[in-house]
């Protein structure tokens, strides 16, 4: 582990995590077929497309004006933002929700690569709530981390046998804990 102080090993966790755990949503995304994207698995349910929307909409309101670095005042809660909207089952097709999922995922990631050390003491509201730049985010670790494996278990379920794995395959445990040890760091 590199040196340096507590605030600067958050950032560089939560952005590598961060980024892992898009990777699971898009590994989940791609092995959608196109008429899967509007089905939810109970009748009020949220479908991929909806979970999709949520998470781009949530990104686009909280990360939007950090998406070049921390400023004082932020709102974390765009007043255009129609949250409600969001959940409501659209008509969009698959390549239209993957545009909206990777630009919600760029504004975010872009907000955490712009923030520093000292932006994570610092006050952001959310909805007239203030918080902290580090309670905001790990507000959102935890809520986009509960969405996406949402939104995997959904595909999974769809998928059936199907599915991909996007981890360590069942029976593979011993392998790849063998080629941990071999190769350290690469760890899922």
């Amino acid at each position: 582990m590199s040196g340096g102080s507590v605030a600067e090993l958050y950032l560089s966790d939560v952005r590598r995590r961060m980024r892992g755990v898009k990777a699971l949503g898009d590994g989940a995304l791609a092995q959608l077929r196109e008429d899967e994207w509007h089905t939810p698995l109970a009748p009020d349910g949220n479908s991929a497309a909806v979970l999709v929307q949520h998470l781009a909409g949530n990104m686009h309101s909280r990360w939007g004006t950090l998406r070049d670095g921390y400023s004082a005042g932020t709102e974390g809660e765009s007043a255009v933002r129609n949250r409600d909207a969001e959940f409501e089952e659209g008509t969009q097709d698959g390549a239209a929700l993957l545009k909206r999922w990777q630009g919600g995922w760029k504004i975010f990631l872009d907000a955490l690569d712009h923030l520093n050390p000292e932006d994570l003491t610092r006050p952001l509201t959310i909805r007239g709530e203030v918080h902290t730049v580090l309670e905001a985010v790990q507000r959102q670790v935890v809520h986009y981390s509960g969405h996406v494996y949402q939104l995997i278990l959904l595909v999974k379920t769809l998928r059936g046998p199907a599915w991909q794995t996007l981890s360590i395959a069942r029976g593979g445990s011993a392998a790849y804990n063998a080629a941990m040890r071999a190769e350290p760091g690469q760890g899922k």
